[in-house]
């Protein structure tokens, strides 16, 4: 939520839909949360897509106690408004295919929960592929440690290497690596890479100043984490964030090329959900392994007052795929030019 909110404010970027993937949301329940944050923000014109409830294989998922709080809205540190403007909402796949196709320029997609829904849109129409610029995936642990262990018991215990987006569905997630051997521009923004940039109390301090609607909803999203997830302990990462910071702002972190696959095969409770790089095999996925503010004109805190205003956009899309992810949500589908 914390991405759809920065892309929102960011005049790079011009939202065309929005999906809702099974991760700690359940799409059912939440395109309503998700219709009464887009009415705070005066948001009221991007059709949305509530994916499948359940992943294209098996049964990963989160438990419930934690799925819960999207269910909630992370509320009391989250406010909505009761009621929410009318919203289209379609199949989360289809929404996706009819978006690339209609599109007079290449789409965009930043993907921030499991790929179940860009899978199946895949499976529907493989061609879109020649109307996607780029595919910008925050998930996978390609030479870190995963981060199922957070959670005391298994399979979440027992799995040290899967990270929560891709062990989420696995067998969407190697379909679309796959769909990178055949054309399809995928970067990936792994644990390797949001480990290294963290966000503290005077960057929430610093959103909730800035005073825009999109960096207000931010820094409660980010209030939450620290309070919550962190026991009022600086900082906490915002995975999703440095992924759409990094579709934003190519200078943010260098591309390096490899080969990925995704365990399919093993038990949810050993490897399965791994993402590991294979030698020999052509590159199908530019990964961000150290992405850095020092690349950049603005700081961790400046993320949303250093954009310029959305009054005179530039001209880009992205068509948006929201699926909930670790800890937030999301993936968000857009044009981008340039």
């Amino acid at each position: 939520m914390t991405a759809l909110a920065y892309m929102l404010a960011n005049p790079k970027f011009d939202i065309k839909a929005i999906t809702i993937a099974q991760g700690i949301a359940r799409p059912p329940i939440f395109v309503n949360n998700l219709e009464r944050m887009l009415g705070r923000l005066n948001v009221s014109d991007i059709p949305l897509g509530v994916g499948r409830s359940n992943p294209l294989a098996g049964n990963n998922a989160f438990p419930d106690f934690i799925r819960d709080g999207s269910d909630t809205f992370w509320a009391p540190f989250v406010t909505l408004p009761p009621t929410a403007p009318p919203f289209q909402t379609r199949p989360a796949a289809e929404l996706i295919v009819e978006t690339i196709k209609q599109s007079p320029d290449p789409v965009a997609i930043l993907a921030t929960g499991p790929l179940t829904n860009i899978a199946e849109a895949l499976r529907l129409d493989a061609s879109i592929i020649n109307n996607i610029s780029i595919v910008e995936i925050m998930g996978g642990a390609v030479f870190v440690p995963g981060n199922l262990k957070v959670l005391p018991d298994p399979p979440f215990a027992t799995n040290a290497v899967a990270e929560f987006n891709i062990w989420l569905d696995p067998v969407a997630d190697q379909e679309v690596f796959e769909a990178g051997n055949k054309g399809l521009k995928i970067q990936l923004t792994p644990l390797d890479a949001t480990s290294k940039i963290s966000f503290y109390r005077a960057d929430q301090a610093a959103w909730l100043a800035t005073g825009t609607p999109e960096s207000i909803i931010a820094s409660e999203f980010l209030d939450f984490a620290l309070t919550v997830i962190q026991s009022n302990n600086d900082p906490n990462p915002v995975w999703d964030l440095v992924a759409a910071i990094n579709l934003s702002e190519p200078d943010f972190y260098p591309e390096t090329p490899l080969h990925l696959k995704v365990d399919t095969e093993s038990n949810p409770g050993a490897t399965q959900g791994q993402t590991f790089a294979v030698d020999g095999l052509p590159p199908n996925v530019l990964v961000s392994l150290n992405p850095s503010f020092n690349n950049l004109s603005f700081s961790s805190s400046e993320v949303f007052s250093a954009l310029p205003s959305k009054s005179v956009p530039e001209h880009a899309a992205v068509l948006g795929l929201l699926g909930v992810g670790v800890w937030g949500a999301g993936s968000v589908l857009k044009k981008k030019q340039g």
